[in-house]
Order: C-alpha cells, then structure tokens, then sequence
C-alpha cells in the first residue's frame, strides 16, 4: 500500500515543552515487573503524544505488548519493540527463547506491521552486562560466548521477521564500547544501534552534549565504512542522587544537558531515543530520576523552559576556487584526528571523500554564527597579545563578538576584518591551505562567498561516466547526457536531508515503499516528509535513506549504459550503490 509518510506534526505548545525525536519508555507497573494498566498506559501516551511520536520499550510480553502497541497507535505514535536477552551465567538466565515465542505469536496475530514498528531489538546492553558487569569482564573479548549469543539471537530473530514479511531492522542495542570491542556488530546489524552516557563518565554537564558529539562522531563513522546507518538509542541526564564518576545529578543538570543535546541533535540529525519518558517510582536514586517528566507526568521545570532549537541554513564558504573546511575529530580511515577544529582550505570535496561534512557550515542568521557540521565548534576570530587578528574554532557562544560574522559585499567580516584566502601563503606541513584574517580591504583574496547548500548545484554519479538524471518527471541513472544540463544536476542539503531536482524545480526525491524494489520517483519538495530524507554516505558513496532504515538508492542496469533507480537493501560491495556527489560551481 502506498503510504504518505509525514513526519508527525507534533501538537505541541509553548507550555508543553520541547520536541523530542523518540523516549525510551518503561512498560513496568512496579520494581518486581508487570504491566502498566490500559488507564496509566493511555495517560502516558497522552502526554506523550505532545512532544515526541516514538517510543521504545525492552521486551515482548504479549499482553503487555499489545496494550502498549494499542495505546500509542491510539495516539498517532509508533514502537521500537523489545526483547530481553541475556548471555546466560550462573547467575542470570536467558529470556530470549520466551520472547522469541512471543514474538511469533504476535506476528500470528497480526499487531505488528511495517506501519506501526520502527525497529526491533534483540537485546540492550547485554554484552555490557556480560563483558563489563559480569565473568566477561575477566575473560575479556577472547571469550566468544557473548557475542557469539548475541549474534545469534539476531540472525534467529531476524529470520522470524523477514519471513513474516517485515522489513523493519533489527538490531543490537549496546553501548558503543561494546561496538568498538566487537567490531562484527557494525557488519551483522541492520542498523548501529548504540548507547551513550556522558553523565556517568565524568564530564559536566556543560560538557555533555559536545563529549557526546565526540564519542558520536567516532561511531558514525565505523558505521559509515560498514556502510550502515546509526542510531542513539538511550542518552539523558538524571536530576538525583549521587555517585563518585557523576559530576552533577539534578534538575539544573538535566536542564542544561538536555538544552544542549536537543540543539546538537537537531545541527547533526542524530536520531535519538531519549533516556527516559518519566522517572520511576522505585530504584535506587540516580536510575529512578532521568526522566523529562516526574512520576505524576508533569514536565519538569528545566526541561519545559527549552525552546525548541532553531533550523539553521547549511552552507558553504567559497573563495579563490577553494571552499573553507574544518578538521573532524576522527578521520574516515577509523583514526583520531590530531588537528581537530583546524580552519582550512581546498577544493571542494568529490566522490567518497569521507571529509564531506568538512566544508558544510550551518548559518545562525539570528546570532550571526557560523557552526562547523564535521566539528561541532563554530567559527571565531580573536585578537592575540600582539594585537593580530586570529582565525580558529570555538565553543558556539552566542552574543561573544569574535563570532559575529558579516557576510555582505562578497565579504566574510568580523570586526572590520576579512576572511582572507592567498592562493600564494605557505602552507602547512601536511600541505593544507591557511585561511587568515586581514584588514578589509577590498582584495580578491577576499571574496569568500556564502553560498546555500540547497542553491549550490552537484551531481550524482554512479557505474563510472553515469549520472542521476531527471527527464519529464522520470528519475534514471544515464551515461549518455541529455541536451539540457540541468537534468543531471541536483541540490543537497545535509540538514533538510532533501534532494532537490535542478530541472524540475520544486521536486525532491521520494521513495515511498521500505522494501527491496521500492519506488524512487519525483515528488513536491517537503521537508516534512520522512519520505524525502536521505545521508550521503561519503565513505562508501552510498546514498541511504534517512526513514526507511537499511535501505539505499540503487541504480541497476536495464541497458548498456543506463538503468533505472529503486530502493534496495544497502549493501556497500556493490556497484549499483556507489554514488560520487561532486560540487559544480
């Protein structure tokens, strides 16, 4: 059935507090287990349904299940569905087999479709209990036993729902150490489904969203060369109690993480199920208190002062044939990067570069900042003791002058003083170009336009001299180009997610079915549309669709030299995947 899939237009006021992407939700009634009843469950959703449309929950007791599948379907809201899994010890007992049994029977009766499921999970944090908690901790990663569990209740798990004629993914949910430790979970899974806790690493909580973003930006990037999607699938902040590696548990914690996260979440398009809906009425202090919202469902204070964050316009700054870059902090050969938030110069990235995000910067018309996609810092030029004007990265602080850009008269100024490319500068020791700060004066050096992603034109190869090729409505790949140039030209923004036809203008790409053959074709322009949202994959040169999870733009062969496009299952060895995104202008 052809669906028309929006992204939920969240019925939220000022009073009801920020948008989320998705909660992680607690199904149980007390400390020992059960089930919330249809009342307390319905009212959950109820306030639920104002700030997010997707919750999460850990296992797959039927009953349970059903009423909490039923519930939020009542309130326009989806599921990621749960197992619980254990790697079994003397000390702990497996429940997969019992949920496995429950999964098919709720498939038999028909509850669970493609419309109303995000994703499964096999397991969360079991290897963490296993490898970290538990006799793994000792025997460390030579020990097959719990990853070798795992990976197989996935592949069993995963048969069920593949045969039952779902195409939703399904994973493992652990926490990125746990990734790192087993590399063979970023290939197996359908999708890298992580955790990540700054508060329990020692980090404040001014520092959590930027520490987040680091260890993020790592992960995305193993899952990248594995040619898979990432999602976030637990972060938060509690408001109590106290432990020795918690710099700060409480509301104002909360409050400030949570501001930060959300800000961060929506610069990078990190899909993130947040932790958790509500706090618990039992458990010790720090677990029981990391929801956004207290036992009786009222938002907590400092988390409904957040202001939804602001979209920002992706773009990038061009001077002298050259755009301005910026070091990421972990490189697309799986290494750390040493010259991390370092302002460069170069040609524009082409192909599978791995540096893609490098040269897109997000515009905060409203405070005049400049922020760096590949490095979470924003654009800064400061005054040194000997009175010289500086150019680097900085933590983004709006209202700090040094980061009160002008783009105005073919000019990047701050402070009288211009963003200056000489072609002619000596370079760095790896061979990269300065950009420098100087008088404005009128130079060529500096011309350095800001120019929008969705208005900078590229085009989309594939199978060698091939490109994506738009004519009357029809989107093929073809060798041979048509006489109006246009045709074979795009706009890609990073932050709308949207792929904009230059010669039928108004028009994104849009697949519309999450299966293997699924429909790719031309539809109006809406960033709304989960439909329309897709990540280059600038490692592999996939092109993978942002909603529908494991699926990719393919462009098979019909002909010699042209072929049509479709939805498959993303596979990064083959060719008909393999897309090179070059800037034109």
């Amino acid at each position: 059935m052809k669906v028309f899939a929006h992204l939920a237009l969240l019925a939220a006021s000022a009073a009801a507090g920020p948008n989320f992407y998705a909660f992680n939700y607690d199904t149980r009634a007390n400390q020992w287990g059960g089930c919330k009843d249809w009342g307390a469950m319905d009212a959950d959703f109820a306030t639920l349904s104002k700030i997010t449309n997707i919750v999460r929950i850990y296992s797959m007791d039927p009953t349970c299940t059903k009423r909490v599948l039923d519930r939020a379907g009542a309130r326009g809201m989806k599921v990621w569905l749960g197992m619980w899994s254990e790697v079994p010890t003397a000390a702990v007992s497996d429940h997969f087999d019992n949920d496995l049994n429950n999964l098919k029977s709720l498939l038999a009766d028909k509850v669970i479709n493609n419309d109303n499921v995000m994703g499964l999970q096999v397991s969360s944090e079991a290897l963490y209990r296993y490898y970290v908690q538990g006799p793994g901790n000792v025997t460390g990663a030579a020990d097959r036993r719990g990853i070798d569990t795992l990976t197989g209740h996935l592949s069993t798990a995963r048969d069920v729902v593949r045969k039952a004629g779902l195409t939703f993914p399904v994973v493992i949910t652990d926490i990125m150490d746990m990734y790192t430790m087993f590399p063979t979970l970023y290939e197996l899974t359908d999708v890298v489904a992580e955790n990540q806790f700054s508060m329990w690493q020692n980090i404040s909580p001014e520092d959590g969203a930027h520490f987040t973003f680091m260890r993020y930006q790592e992960e995305e990037t193993r899952a990248k060369i594995a040619g898979k999607t990432i999602l976030l699938h637990e972060t938060g902040w509690s408001t109590g109690g106290t432990n020795p590696v918690v710099t700060e548990a409480s509301p104002r914690a909360q409050g400030v993480f949570t501001d930060n996260f959300l800000t961060l979440a929506s610069r990078q398009n990190i899909k993130t199920y947040y932790f958790s809906a509500f706090d618990l009425a039992f458990g010790d202090d720090i677990e029981k208190n990391f929801g956004v919202h207290d036992v009786n469902r009222n938002m907590k204070p400092a988390v409904a002062a957040i202001k939804n964050p602001a979209r920002l316009q992706a773009v990038r700054l061009k001077g002298q044939g050259k755009v301005v870059k910026v070091n990421r902090h972990w490189n697309a050969d799986n290494s750390v990067n040493n010259d991390y938030g370092r302002i460069y110069a170069e040609a524009a990235s082409s192909g599978a570069s791995g540096i893609f995000d490098d040269e897109i910067w997000l515009w905060d018309a409203a405070n005049n900042l400049l922020y760096s996609k590949s490095a979470d810092v924003c654009l800064d030029s400061f005054v040194d003791g000997n009175g010289i004007h500086n150019l680097h990265t900085w933590y983004c602080a709006p209202g700090n002058v040094n980061q009160q850009w002008n783009p105005s008269n073919n000019n990047l100024s701050n402070q009288k003083y211009c963003m200056d490319i000489d072609l002619e500068r000596p370079k760095t020791n790896d061979g990269k170009l300065v950009v420098q700060m100087w008088p404005c004066i009128g130079h060529p050096n500096q011309a350095v336009a800001m120019v929008r992603a969705d208005q900078d034109p590229i085009e989309i190869g594939i199978h060698g001299a091939g490109a994506l090729t738009e004519w009357y409505g029809q989107v093929t790949w073809e060798t041979e180009r048509k006489w109006n140039g246009d045709c074979h030209q795009w706009f890609y923004d990073p932050v709308t997610q949207l792929i904009k036809s230059k010669s039928n203008a108004g028009m994104c790409l849009d697949a519309y079915e999450r299966k293997n053959d699924g429909t790719v074709h031309l539809y109006y322009c809406d960033e709304n549309n989960a439909n329309q949202k897709w990540i280059y994959n600038d490692i592999t040169g996939q092109i993978m669709h942002a909603t529908h999870l494991g699926y990719c733009l393919d462009g098979y062969y019909t002909g010699p030299a042209s072929g049509p496009v479709h939805l498959w299952e993303c596979t990064k060895t083959t060719d008909n995947q393999k897309w090179g995104v070059k800037l034109l202008n």
